[in-house]
């Protein structure tokens, strides 16, 4: 009896003339790196260089514009022009095995909404299928901003609902830009209908009111699309695939849910679509299943997309927090989709398929999930993507002493070492990561230990001595010879002269580690995320049983640092709203005393609550300036680094490390 093959994320999958070498992709991800025209600049080149060597099947090129103008970065196929720029970048993706096709798509509300929220713009009435509350449909926006209604009302726009003429007019404005993009040497187009993207909105029953033939059930929702493809079918022949990209869960109440995306996606395999890109979320509304924070599990929807691949006939692909391939592969192999999309995980480390294809999956280096800086490179890697700068080998190695294992020393050790440098580093703590273990304690933030366990796995690879619970005395590092003595001895958490002897007071560091009693009523002071402020330690301190009564700070905002990192903000400030945590901005604190917590709110108005602790956030010093003082003479240079240089952030503390190690002589 013959045993049925299992397909495999190595395995090949061809689609109508389109054959990719294996099933493991990178989707659509905008780096805003494109020229005025909307053409491929040298930082697109470098981006998708990295992803093509790296092994990967099929690349997904960000979502471009149909219009003749450009802007802001965005790319644009709207012009004959852009052709030729677009073929040199085919061409070098496809010298590398991989394929690559064009996400085309019309932002509308969702450009509305950057625009005005990102950058205080106002750039006119978007159009959409229907007329909309705007306020109310980026209701999202009130949410980081309570005055955002306000501020829309205020403006008098509204959505202009597009004509049938119109409907028609965008659907050709598809067609041409498909047609260009497959002349471009493109291998499939992608249609972006996920996330509150134009043909999105048609599908979603709260933005698509319409009573004619594009709206109300299903088929009539679908109609714009299946015309659209339709229309593309028609341009670009019968060889190249047309993929769709489309929410089947907007994850809000009154939106599409999965057994409505199922029957969207059959109505979508019937209008002509080849490939069904499963993604979910509207960025408006719920950014969270868009830009995964690390609250969420490891392919925490790969459920939706094999809902979907039961009831169609066509490939599907599965997105969503997947950063291990072992995961993908899994996922392939049990039959949940045909393609796994990894973004911000090839971002990271676009050598990830080569490494797992190769069996060198401990050299793989994993996205913590922070969505700091994705678009443009991966804080775990300063000189990667947009930023990519090849490592030189050094032609005057030297001898260098690293004080500090957190991820600066760590980083610094690394790259130093990479480059051919003599290189020790110490650590007088028990264990290395420096303040990345106590950030990783945090609920749902496992997965920042990843910066620290490749940091720490490389150096054993490359055979750099590692001690710890092991603190220099001067005698000792001049004993080392140093060439480089590299201060990077992190920071520590401090309080305020006036609140250092009170007992029912701890730093945000004494609440991770509970080295310091703290009563069950709490009340946070710091109203920044990480370790600026305390809107994640109240998630932590809630999932830990306390009773958080209150989330008080100065700052007239709360988790502002994560203004463009939406995904994460909003699950933050949801979760808040859900557990009814009172917060004050912009307060002054007046006293703690036992058993009271008292302060001015944003109104000078004097507010009083029973807490039996105050966790206070934010403040950190460092003794890195003194002990430089300390260690003047013993080496001919000594060089500040990280938290040992100025209390920052772990993207700061990277980037300076890996600065450092690649200036060296």
């Amino acid at each position: 009896m013959s045993v049925e093959k299992v397909t495999k994320l190595s395995d090949t999958i061809t689609i109508r003339g389109m054959t990719a070498k294996n099933r493991l992709g990178y989707p659509p991800m905008l780096t805003f790196s494109s020229d005025g025209k909307g053409c491929p600049s040298p930082r697109t080149f470098k981006v998708h260089r990295l992803k093509a060597q790296g092994g990967v099947g099929l690349i997904t090129f960000e979502n471009s514009g149909l219009e003749k103008r450009a802007g802001m970065g965005s790319p644009s196929i709207g012009r004959d022009e852009n052709i030729p720029a677009y073929k040199k970048l085919t061409d070098m993706v496809h010298s590398y095995g991989a394929k690559i096709g064009m996400q085309i798509g019309n932002g509308s509300l969702i450009g509305f909404a950057f625009a005005n929220f990102l950058f205080n713009m106002n750039p006119g009435n978007p159009i959409g299928p229907s007329k909309v509350d705007l306020a109310k449909a980026t209701g999202a926006y009130s949410l980081y901003d309570p005055t955002w209604p306000d501020k829309i009302h205020e403006q008098n726009n509204e959505m202009q609902v597009l004509t049938k003429e119109q409907i028609l007019a965008i659907e050709d404005q598809f067609a041409e830009g498909a047609r260009r993009a497959i002349e471009a040497g493109f291998d499939y187009v992608d249609i972006h209908s996920g996330h509150g993207m134009l043909h999105s909105s048609f599908l979603s029953p709260w933005l698509n009111k319409r009573t004619d033939e594009y709206g109300g059930s299903i088929e009539n929702r679908c109609r714009f699309h299946s015309e659209t493809m339709q229309k593309i079918r028609e341009k670009i022949g019968e060889e190249h695939p047309i993929f769709i990209r489309f929410s089947a869960d907007e994850l809000i109440s009154e939106g599409n849910r999965i057994d409505d995306g199922i029957k969207i996606a059959k109505a979508l395999e019937k209008g002509g679509a080849d490939v069904l890109d499963i993604t979910q979320g509207i960025i408006y509304r719920n950014p969270s299943g868009i830009e995964i924070p690390s609250y969420c599990k490891h392919g925490c929807f790969i459920a939706n997309p094999e809902a979907i691949k039961k009831e169609v006939n066509i490939p599907v692909i599965g997105v969503g927090r997947i950063i291990e391939p072992e995961m993908a592969d899994q996922f392939i192999q049990e039959g949940k989709a045909d393609i796994i999309y990894m973004g911000r995980q090839l971002i990271c480390d676009p050598e990830t398929p080569n490494k797992y294809f190769s069996g060198r999956s401990d050299e793989i280096r994993h996205c913590m999930g922070c969505l700091q800086n994705c678009s443009h490179h991966c804080i775990q890697d300063a000189f990667g993507a947009q930023n990519y700068t090849e490592l030189t080998p050094t032609t005057n190695p030297k001898n260098i002493v690293v004080l500090g294992g957190g991820i600066a020393g760590l980083e610094a050790a690394r790259v130093a070492k990479l480059r051919g440098h003599q290189v020790e580093l110490y650590e007088k703590a028990d264990k290395l990561g420096g303040l990345i273990p106590l950030l990783a304690a945090e609920h749902g933030k496992a997965d920042f230990m990843n910066s620290v366990i490749y940091a720490e796995s490389q150096l054993t690879k490359l055979g750099v001595p590692v001690y710890i619970n092991k603190e220099l005395t001067r005698d000792e590092i001049a004993a080392l010879k140093p060439d480089v003595l590299v201060i990077a001895t992190g920071s520590e958490a401090v309080l305020p002269v006036n609140l250092k002897d009170k007992s029912n007071v701890v730093t945000q560091d004494e609440s991770i580690l509970k080295s310091k009693t703290m009563g069950k009523d709490i009340v946070v002071w710091g109203l920044e995320a990480y370790w600026r402020g305390g809107v994640e330690s109240v998630v932590s301190l809630l999932e830990e049983g306390y009773n958080v009564k209150a989330l008080v700070g100065p700052e007239k905002t709360v988790a502002g640092i994560l203004k463009s990192h939406q995904g994460r903000r909003y699950w933050l400030l949801n979760y808040l709203r859900k557990r009814d945590i009172p917060i004050y901005k912009e307060a002054k604190l007046l006293d703690v005393s036992e058993g009271e917590v008292k302060f001015l709110d944003s109104n000078g108005e004097e507010q009083s609550i029973q807490a039996d602790t105050l966790v206070y956030c934010g403040s950190r010093i460092t003794n890195g300036k003194n002990l430089a003082e300390e260690f003047e003479g013993v080496a001919p240079e000594i060089v500040l680094i990280g938290d040992g240089k100025q209390p920052r952030d772990i993207a700061a503390a990277i980037s300076e490390a890996q600065t450092f190690a690649r200036k060296l002589e």
